[in-house]
């Protein structure tokens, strides 16, 4: 996943996310979007996913989560809530996350332009959704073995880039574009072995994150440059000076998704890369160790 942050993104040209929209998709491919209301009761959230056949129902589509402490509907620390179609809480403040409306989404053309180029180019695609900061945004590739996924992120961005041309916006993937009291942009990396995603394969993750922790700081020194802007402590992120693991925990350098420990299987997430990192690098470095 990874979180690119936009400049002159308001204003854009209808004609060129026409062009992109009317691209033929992959058979089969949908965008779905899921839509819920946030911590204020008021408010609409919002976040798209590629789905691999078109859902006739809400019955048709899995279940998603979402960073429940952007949305006023849970704490950092046990941030994970699941939405299927609409999720409805009355508690707090909302940000920007998966905001929706002209007043709180900006550059939401060209993600979407981003969005059908790579599933017409044959980019994995997997989903999207504004982020906690003004213009900044979230899309995620993969599920994708080995190298694959390093490649498909690669060409992901190029096309990102190469469509915010035409939009004359431009792209920032540093790890902090914006000093002060907002999130940074990361790279969060999920990553399985096959044993980690059979019956009890909880044992394995957890086996891994002591590994990593053992490395943490060679990780670091592979994991993007002005990480340290980022990776403070605050905002979503662990210090990049201590390793921490957690279920469901957007606070620590790794989470383990709530359903995984519950199901006892599955994946685990790396939340130390940064946006502007090399995926081959972080690819490499997660599989030696």
């Amino acid at each position: 996943m990874i979180n690119p942050v936009f400049t002159n993104a308001a204003g854009m040209d209808k004609n060129v996310l026409q062009r992109y929209l009317a691209l033929p998709q992959p058979d089969g491919k949908s965008m779905v979007t899921y839509v819920w209301i946030d911590g204020t009761g008021e408010n609409l959230r919002a976040k798209t996913r590629t789905c691999d056949k078109e859902p006739k129902s809400p019955d048709d589509v899995s279940w998603w989560n979402f960073d429940g402490s952007s949305t006023g509907q849970a704490e950092g620390s046990n941030s994970e809530d699941l939405c299927i179609i609409l999720v409805t809480n009355h508690r707090a403040k909302c940000p920007f996350y998966c905001g929706i409306g002209a007043c709180l989404v900006l550059g939401r053309d060209l993600v979407e332009s981003h969005y059908k180029a790579c599933l017409y180019a044959g980019v994995n695609i997997r989903g999207t959704n504004a982020e906690v900061m003004p213009a900044q945004w979230e899309y995620q590739v993969g599920p994708s073995e080995g190298i694959d996924a390093a490649d498909q992120l690669w060409m992901s961005r190029y096309l990102l880039q190469r469509i915010a041309e035409e939009f004359g916006t431009q792209v920032s993937f540093h790890p902090k574009p914006i000093a002060g009291d907002w999130n940074g942009t990361g790279c969060h990396t999920n990553f399985s072995t096959l044993v980690m995603r059979e019956p009890n394969g909880i044992n394995a993750i957890h086996t891994a994150i002591e590994r990593l922790k053992a490395r943490h700081h060679t990780h670091i020194k592979i994991y993007g440059k002005d990480n340290e802007r980022r990776l403070t402590g605050r905002h979503e992120t662990a210090s990049i000076h201590e390793f921490s693991a957690g279920v469901a925990n957007r606070g620590a350098s790794i989470r383990i998704p709530r359903q995984v420990d519950e199901e006892k299987c599955g994946y685990f997430e790396d939340r130390r890369p940064a946006s502007n990192c090399d995926p081959y690098a972080v690819t490499s470095i997660i599989v030696r160790t």
